[in-house]
C-alpha cells in the first residue's frame, strides 16, 4: 500500500522544518510546490494533537510579512509540541493610520494639481465623495 499524497505532504513538511526550523504556510507552499490551501490544510493537521495525545509543530510566532497579499498576521510554525503562541490583537490606531495614508496618497496621484493639496484639503474631498 502506497503512501496518500497527504502523507507525501506531511513528509514533505516534515523535511522543510528540518531544513528551515521555521516557516508559515505560503513558505511551506512554495517549498512543497503545492497549492496554499492544501498547504494549510497539511499544517493545520499537524497542528492538531494525535489519538496518542501529541502535536508535531506548534505556532511559535505571528507574522504580517507577505508581498503582495492582505496585511493580517500569519502563523509561523514549529516543529514541536509546545502551546501555540496567542494571535496579537489587531492595532485599530495603526490600521487606520495605514487606510487614511492610502487614501491621502490615492487622491494626490489622480492629478498633477493635486500634489501640493494640504491634509485638510484632501480630508474635505473626501467627504464629499
Amino acid at each position: 500500500m502506497g503512501t496518500t499524497n497527504t502523507g507525501m505532504h506531511v513528509i514533505k513538511a516534515l523535511e522543510a522544518f528540518e531544513e528551515f526550523k521555521r516557516m508559515t504556510a505560503q513558505e511551506f507552499a512554495d517549498y512543497a510546490d503545492i497549492g496554499r490551501y492544501d498547504a494549510h490544510a497539511v499544517l493545520n493537521r499537524m497542528n492538531k494533537r494525535t489519538k496518542d495525545g501529541v502535536k508535531r509543530i506548534y505556532v511559535a510566532d505571528w507574522t504580517h510579512g507577505h508581498d503582495n497579499a492582505r496585511r493580517y498576521p500569519r502563523a509561523v510554525f514549529m516543529l514541536g509540541d509546545k502551546p501555540d503562541k496567542p494571535r496579537p490583537k489587531p492595532d485599530i490606531r495603526l490600521n487606520r493610520q495605514r487606510s487614511e495614508h492610502k487614501s491621502i496618497k490615492a487622491i494626490r496621484m489622480t492629478s498633477v494639481f493635486n500634489m501640493g493639496l494640504t491634509r485638510d484639503k484632501i480630508r474635505e474631498i473626501r467627504r464629499s465623495l
